[in-house]
């Protein structure tokens, strides 16, 4: 299959890096992949010109370029092509791109509740094949060192990386009095509740509870209002991790936006700096505990977890149905449950303290990871996905 992959934005260019392993992978199984920057001067260009190659494929992370059209037609319509895309957020942040018609068009999503909420949703329509494809584990050519000897050298105890948003906003609660407001603040104390509460069950809760259904005139009315819960949510559940273990003294090293605040309030956090995605992969070498926040994947998978497996480090993260059946817990991953948050620190500092622990499940996540969960695994579950929509 020949397959026109488009590189655009990425905070910590991770998703540029998904997109570079990603067309390797899929070159190494057989498949021919070929990659446009969408943020060179000349991208028009190289884009026609790769287009004129007649692709079978057009791949691009989060829906990009899926609104390119040509006198009227999408350009993917004009060329034959299947446009495919694996939404890497929360559906409800992509709202403008999920609505937008394609011929044929696939959506994969991270995670089993985004699949399900734009399967319930009035947008389902807009493509011809759905499913749930989690990203791949990004690598670095040569494999980690496994052995004892090279995580006992390890000097990072525990390595957290993404953005840090502060305290929550609710800007609906500047709104005068109304369904929506009362909606919406409803939803959300529902899902910071229960961090496993995935949003489009918190709203039929609600919805149930006020005596109204959801129906398709219902839900396009409100999706677009629900991002800001949502985001509400995300915020919420990581300040609480985060300031529980920095209240316990956790040796936490981060990296990424917006950690002045807790590095200044919390001294046992170490602050690496902003960085970026392809320095992580080299960090995450000298790391022997990698924390992961599910930030809302509450069914499905994060790229952290693959990505430091890969690199031979132990994760802790926050359990969810989906690591559960991939990973065996205690052996390939460590978990904490969110109704008992406030065990998390005293569990990861157990983990921490204990080397020899943390290096077999290191060494048997790594395996597992390296077994499933590569890049050129999710090419040939691409490649199926795209084929049975052609």
């Amino acid at each position: 299959m020949r397959v026109l992959l488009l590189k655009g934005r990425s905070q910590y260019g991770s998703l540029r890096l998904h997109i570079d392993q990603l067309a390797q992978a899929l070159n190494a199984v057989g498949h021919q992949a070929a990659v446009v920057d969408m943020l060179t001067e000349d991208q028009n260009e190289r884009l026609l010109d790769a287009l004129k190659t007649q692709p079978e494929c057009v791949f691009a992370f989060s829906g990009v370029c899926v609104d390119l059209n040509l006198q009227d037609r999408s350009i993917y319509d004009l060329v034959g092509a299947v446009y495919a895309s694996i939404y890497v957020d929360n559906p409800i942040h992509h709202l403008a791109r999920i609505r937008t018609p394609v011929g044929r068009n696939v959506g994969l999503f991270l995670d089993r509740s985004h699949l399900q909420f734009v399967e319930a949703s009035p947008y389902a329509g807009n493509f011809s094949q759905l499913g749930f494809l989690p990203p791949g584990a990004n690598e670095l050519p040569e494999p980690p060192d496994l052995s004892d000897e090279a995580f006992a050298r390890r000097d990072i105890p525990l390595m957290f990386t993404g953005t840090y948003r502060g305290a929550p906003e609710a800007p609906w609660r500047q709104w005068p009095e109304s369904a929506a407001r009362t909606v919406l603040e409803s939803v959300t104390e529902r899902m910071i509740a229960d961090a496993r509460l995935p949003i489009l069950d918190a709203l039929r809760q609600v919805l149930e509870q006020l005596g109204a259904e959801l129906t398709p005139k219902l839900f396009g009315d409100i999706a677009p209002l629900l991002s800001a819960p949502q985001f509400f949510a995300e915020a919420y559940h990581r300040d609480a991790v985060l300031r529980a273990l920095g209240e316990a003294g956790l040796p936490l090293h981060v990296w990424g936006n917006g950690w002045e605040p807790l590095v200044d309030r919390y001294p046992s956090f170490v602050y690496g700096g902003v960085g970026s995605f392809a320095e992580t992969l080299h960090t995450l070498r000298r790391a022997r505990v990698v924390l992961n926040i599910n930030n809302g994947f509450v069914a499905g998978g994060h790229e952290r977890v693959f990505t430091a497996m890969a690199a031979g480090a132990a994760v802790f993260s926050d359990a969810n149905p989906y690591y559960a059946e991939a990973f065996a817990e205690g052996r390939e991953i460590a978990t904490f449950a969110w109704p008992k948050l406030a065990d998390a620190p005293d569990q990861l500092a157990a983990l921490v303290a204990d080397a020899p622990r943390a290096g077999q499940i290191a060494r048997a996540g790594a395996l597992r990871a390296q077994a499933e969960h590569r890049w050129t695994a999710r090419a040939r579950q691409l490649v199926e996905a795209v084929q049975a929509a052609a």
